[in-house]
């Protein structure tokens, strides 16, 4: 989540600053989801999804050169809506999505299709 992420930031001297970019630029860390908050807990609504993972990925292109996170990560306890699937998908950027829980009949169509990776 970009918003504490972002607070901790703010709060460092340029050398850690720029020990954080080092770190992205080299592969070292990085960031999964890359949203304000985490979807579908915060902001139900499509458009609120949209905006909050705006909001997140804008911040870490504007201080570190660009970067964009590229897996997407959602642990949701209380399931999934269609929109986030929607969303997390190589439209942000992400190569791969981990989700922490899945609805049985996505599941099972993603069975049936060899595509539940």
């Amino acid at each position: 989540e970009i918003g504490f992420f972002s607070r901790w930031f703010a709060a460092q001297d340029q050398s850690v600053r720029d020990s954080v970019a080092d770190l992205l630029a080299s592969h070292r860390l990085s960031f999964a989801n890359g949203g304000w908050v985490m979807h579908d807990e915060a902001t139900t609504y499509y458009v609120g999804t949209i905006d909050q993972t705006s909001l997140g990925h804008t911040f870490l292109a504007d201080n570190f050169a660009g970067y964009v996170p590229r897996t997407g990560w959602q642990l949701d306890m209380f399931g999934h809506s269609l929109a986030q699937q929607r969303l997390l998908t190589s439209g942000v950027g992400f190569d791969s999505v981990y989700m922490g829980r899945i609805d049985y009949e996505d599941l099972k169509q993603r069975r049936e299709r060899g595509a539940s990776e």
